[in-house]
């Protein structure tokens, strides 16, 4: 993979830059030595890891200090600390030793890599003169998740006996939409956009239960749900993500680093129960969009209600 890797590398160097074996370095001179810039068009530090080296160009800068001229420029790539790639440039071959600026696309490489979250990509160039003295400028990246998440106001679902409150059904769709049972009600016509059921159970207390769960949701909301043209099969996952943390993501980060990971392949179950206040669990819908949910507020019988705040995936 490395090799694959730095190839792919060099090739984006060429585009800009003349590649020469590299020289042997010159005895060790005193002076003042180049002048070096090294920035990016982005004027950030911070690549999202979706859509890593966006479109941005790495501008390198170079300019001889007084009674001197520039031999050559060295370009390196690392990855957390590794080099993975290397290139030389001749001034004298260019005709530019009085300094100059070039500037070259840089590479998607993020799949090729794999990196993960805090992965540092390092940039160093290094301009020789004709004296040999060197001087040197670096730029880094640091590899972050700039998917933003979507964080719902907190929503109150009423138990099955609760006739204050009518929502008993949630959906991520159309921002965190509530549905309400019967006849009359909202679900029947938007079933498929219903995500969560919320019941209270005799034995699973507070529940938040996926449409398909026949053991909690169907039991207490058979005649209902078997009305809708659809089920949704949400999964739920414990998750080690804390009450704290949750809430730094929805006021803070507001990014998924902490549960964009998660897989849901195995160790789900279709129904979180007895569910406690402060309580967070992962959950994935049908629909693939993965996210959290916290309970702020539990019923203690069926007449009562739970409050709930979900963060998803935008």
């Amino acid at each position: 993979m490395k090799k694959t890797i730095q190839s792919v590398f060099i090739a984006g160097f060429a585009i800009a830059f003349t590649f020469t074996s590299c020289k042997k370095d010159e005895a060790t001179a005193t002076g003042t030595a180049p002048t070096v810039s090294l920035v990016d068009s982005l004027g950030s530090n911070k690549l999202d890891k979706n859509n890593f080296f966006v479109f941005p160009t790495i501008v390198v800068t170079v300019a001889p200090a007084s009674g001197t001229t520039i031999d050559s420029l060295k370009v390196e790539l690392s990855i957390n600390g590794t080099v993975i790639g290397l290139s030389e440039y001749d001034a004298a071959e260019a005709n530019q030793v009085n300094g100059f600026t070039e500037s070259y696309p840089l590479l998607d490489i993020t799949d090729e890599l794999s990196l993960p979250l805090n992965s540092t990509i390092k940039f160093t160039a290094s301009a020789k003169d004709n004296k040999g003295l060197v001087g040197t400028s670096t730029f880094t990246y640091t590899v972050v998740n700039d998917k933003a998440v979507l964080v719902s106001t907190q929503i109150e679902l009423g138990a099955q006996a609760n006739t204050a409150i009518p929502y008993k059904f949630l959906g991520v769709n159309s921002n965190f939409a509530t549905y309400t049972p019967g006849a009359d009600g909202t679900a029947r016509a938007n079933s498929a956009n219903i995500d969560f059921v919320y019941y209270y159970g005799v034995n699973d207390k507070n529940a938040f239960a996926a449409p398909t769960n026949v053991d909690g949701a169907k039991v207490i909301w058979n005649n209902e749900i078997n009305t809708w043209g659809r089920q949704n099969a949400t999964k739920f996952k414990t998750t080690s993500i804390t009450s704290a943390q949750f809430d730094d993501i929805a006021s803070t980060t507001k990014v998924d680093d902490l549960f964009a990971a998660e897989t849901f392949t195995t160790g789900t179950t279709d129904k979180v129960t007895s569910v406690t206040v402060g309580s967070v669990y992962a959950f994935q819908t049908a629909s693939g969009v993965k996210g959290l949910a916290k309970f702020t507020a539990v019923a203690d019988a069926n007449t009562g209600s739970t409050k709930v705040i979900l963060i998803i995936q935008n």
